[in-house]
């Protein structure tokens, strides 16, 4: 069960959600428009009151301290077995997810969680993720090159495509599949926010089955035919005469392209935008004189507007947090944007600081046994990125509002358009009416 499902299952009728808004719900109230746009008002409140119980069920949390102590704590537990009333997913015959482990790296508990991490990480070594960086940076490059020097959308142009073509090089995806990969990826994100439009969930739906399916496709021809992608060196994988089975081999594909597609396209977003409107202005050209300030700045950014803003954990157990007792069963939600602003731990936190130096006790890759995996290659991905882009285009601007994509749970834009600077004699007459 996602967060979605753990927030909606007591809010399916939208007239229960909006009077559950009216009574000042604080995740009634992260699911409006006005919170979507700007949630940091509402975290805000909410951790000022520590622990809060809303009416949806969950306990909610937007304290760093809160939040890390629930993160570390083997009392709670990723997995929604732990649940009330938790059913597992049945697929009808013939369903491709129908041959899936209910549980992934994500939601596992121990001792399967440790079995699997142990499997999987060697695949995800510093040198690995290391000997990306050419692929990474050469794609960048010609990305941008694509771009055109009079202006782009930076969504289009860099942040969908990059990370998408990541992972597709890392799974073996034939460059000829990467369009629809995108498109089933962006839709199969999209489970992992609280909605009742059923339309949207029909199309997660479809989406996902055409994925599974496509996915074990490819999992069955890496196994006759190995070549030099992350997804073969899975297939190899073995430790003490244990492998990854064909549903475990897609079900770590799936998350491989759910978490680590959508949530870097949110970082390089959030991360520009957030460099390019005024407060940040300075420190963008500080970025382009001095890369060396690349890698604290993309902890910073991960920090002050966080791609995933918020994840779950279930009580196995009745638990004492902080003085309040959190019965066995009960979800806690954990907003992760909103510990990355807590004053108790970063100095005026909403204010970007490229060279704040304890950025990196951000949350945005969680803590505990579920600390991304990933979150090397993130990283690396964000400063290639950063680093283009600064070192391109030091003068870059945006060339109109940025539109945000309706989403609670993960954090970006739809749209960002971007020019880089003219040089002053253009600009004087760009800005000159004709006849002028």
């Amino acid at each position: 069960m996602s967060l979605a499902e753990t927030v909606m299952r007591r809010a399916v009728e939208p007239a229960v959600l909006r009077y559950c808004q009216w009574r000042g719900d604080p995740v009634a109230r992260w699911m409006g428009p006005r919170a979507k746009a700007d949630p940091y008002p509402l975290y805000e409140s909410v951790r000022e009151r520590g622990l809060v119980r809303s009416k949806l069920g969950p306990w909610v949390t937007a304290s760093h301290a809160t939040a890390s102590a629930i993160l570390r704590d083997r009392r709670f537990s990723s997995s929604p077995v732990h649940q009330r009333g938790y059913r597992p997913p049945a697929y009808p015959p013939g369903d491709p997810r129908a041959g899936l482990p209910d549980d992934d790296l994500l939601t596992l508990d121990p001792p399967d969680h440790t079995r699997l991490r142990r499997l999987v990480s060697g695949t995800f070594t510093p040198k690995a993720i290391a000997a990306l960086e050419p692929f990474i940076r050469d794609t960048a490059g010609q990305l941008l090159d694509s771009a055109g020097p009079a202006g782009f959308d930076l969504i289009e142009a860099l942040a969908f495509p990059l990370p998408i073509a990541v992972i597709c090089h890392l799974l073996g995806v034939p460059a000829g599949d990467q369009a629809r990969f995108r498109a089933w990826g962006h839709d199969v994100a999209a489970t992992l926010e609280p909605q009742t439009a059923r339309a949207a969930a029909s199309q997660s739906r479809t989406s996902e089955q055409a994925l599974a399916a496509y996915l074990g496709d490819l999992v069955a021809k890496r196994r006759a035919e190995p070549d030099g992608s992350l997804l073969s060196a899975l297939i190899a994988a073995e430790e003490e005469g244990d492998r990854l089975t064909s549903g475990e081999l897609v079900s770590m594909a799936l998350l491989l392209l759910v978490a680590g597609f959508e949530t870097t396209v949110n970082l390089i977003g959030n991360g520009t935008v957030a460099l390019l409107r005024e407060a940040g202005r300075e420190q963008w050209r500080s970025l382009a004189d001095d890369p060396a300030l690349v890698p604290g700045a993309v902890e910073e950014l991960l920090r002050y507007d966080s791609p995933v803003q918020m994840t779950s954990r279930t009580a196995t157990e009745d638990a004492d947090v902080g003085g309040t007792v959190i019965r066995r069963g009960t979800p806690v939600i954990v907003a992760i944007g909103g510990a990355n602003r807590d004053p108790e731990v970063f100095s005026q936190p909403g204010r970007l600081q490229v060279s704040r130096p304890d950025a990196s006790r951000h949350l945005s890759f969680s803590l505990g046994i579920h600390h991304c995996l990933g979150a090397p290659l993130a990283r690396l991905e964000g400063r290639v990125a950063l680093e283009e882009l600064t070192g391109r285009h030091p003068g870059l601007e945006l060339a109109g509002t940025p539109v945000r994509r309706p989403l609670l749970v993960l954090r970006g834009f739809e749209s960002v358009p971007v020019r880089p600077a003219l040089r002053r004699g253009a600009q004087d007459r760009a800005g000159r009416a004709p006849g002028g």
